[in-house]
This record gives structure tokens, C-alpha cells and sequence, in this order.
């Protein structure tokens, strides 16, 4: 019986694939950047990518450039509802806190440091402009409060690699507690009825 092969042989196939269709010269760091731009898809998704990425027209992109984003669209369509919305919130805070902190940095004061006046901010207040409903809901102020202001101030312009990589681990841990939370209430009433049946019998 012939062996199957395994999904790292598949992989590598698949890259060589790859490469032949650009025309990319055969080398050991480019052959191991291709292979990490398509590892999170699954091997089965391989001909729907080769579909898709001869199908779609993106002038002036590069070969790497396009499978990047022809990966980034079927990493995306794999991930869970939590998963979004963790890297939704967590691209939202960046963007508002970066500019805070640029806000916050360019004003001049004496008395108080940029950092003292970041502090000072009260999140659940800021709102667009004509707007009722503040930017930043329970969910993401709660993460604020795990990652603490002075943890975003530092990191929001440093490295925004690490400021995302722990904001969305924090988004997804706070989603999850909250859909817990979410659906204890919902079971409340019927674990009080089956307690009261019980009782009864």
C-alpha cells in the first residue's frame, strides 16, 4: 500500500507549486517565507487558493504580496466568531489609543507628564463627535484595566506586534468570560426550575 503524504510534505509541494507558477528562483529564505505566509491553511483549501489567486487581478502587487493577501483572506475566513471580534477590538483600541497618545504628547505642560495626562483620560467617556455612545464599551475597558494605561502608553507607538499579540490574547480571554457570564444567565432560570421540580418530587 503507497503512504500517504503528510501534511508538511503537501506543504512543501505546494510552495514548490507556488514557486514554479511565479517564476520565483529556487532559494532556501524565499521557499521558507512562502511556506509561513501559507501555513495556517489547511492543505485541503490549497486548489480553492490556486483558484482564487489566478483569478484575482492585483496589479503592482509582488508575488509575495499577493499570496500574503490571498492567505490573509482564507486565515481570516477560518477563524472563529471570538477570534474576529478579539482582532477587531484589538485593531480598534490600537488606532485610538495611537492617537492619544500622539494628542497627549504633543501638548505641553509643566506640571504633568505626557504619561500622567494618558492616565488621567477617562476611556469610557471619549465618543465621536455628535455621538452619544462612547468608542469603548465594558468589554474593551476591561481589557484596559488588565493591560493597565501605562502597559498601552509604552507599547502602543513601540512595537505594535507585541501591543496586538497581548491585546487580543486579553480580548479573547474577556470575550469568553463574558459569553460564559452571558449564557449562565440565560441557564439561571431553567436550572431554578429544575431545582424546584426536584424538590417537589
Amino acid at each position: 500500500m503507497q503512504n500517504r503524504p503528510t501534511e508538511d510534505q503537501i506543504r512543501t509541494q505546494f510552495v514548490t507549486s507556488l514557486m514554479n507558477y511565479f517564476k520565483i528562483d529556487e532559494d532556501v529564505f524565499l521557499r521558507s517565507h512562502i511556506d509561513e505566509l501559507i501555513r495556517p491553511i489547511g492543505s485541503t483549501r490549497y486548489s480553492s487558493f490556486l483558484n482564487r489567486l489566478s483569478s484575482r487581478e492585483m496589479p503592482y502587487k509582488t508575488a509575495f504580496e499577493k499570496i500574503a493577501l490571498i492567505a490573509e483572506e482564507f486565515e481570516n475566513e477560518t477563524l472563529s466568531p471570538i477570534e474576529h471580534e478579539a482582532q477587531e477590538r484589538a485593531e480598534n483600541l490600537y488606532h485610538l489609543m495611537y492617537d492619544i497618545r500622539r494628542d497627549v504628547s504633543l501638548v505641553r505642560d509643566g506640571e504633568k507628564s505626557a504619561l500622567e495626562r494618558f492616565e488621567a483620560i477617562r476611556f469610557t467617556s471619549i465618543k465621536h463627535a455628535n455621538e452619544d455612545k462612547p468608542l469603548l464599551d465594558e468589554t474593551d475597558i476591561n481589557v484596559v484595566k488588565i493591560v493597565t494605561k501605562r502597559w498601552i502608553y509604552d507599547y502602543v507607538s513601540l512595537d505594535r506586534s507585541l501591543f496586538e499579540a497581548r491585546v487580543i490574547h486579553e480580548y479573547r480571554n474577556e470575550i469568553l468570560r463574558r459569553e460564559r457570564e452571558k449564557n449562565n444567565v440565560l441557564a439561571a432560570p431553567l436550572k431554578a426550575k429544575l431545582l424546584r421540580s426536584v424538590k417537589e418530587k
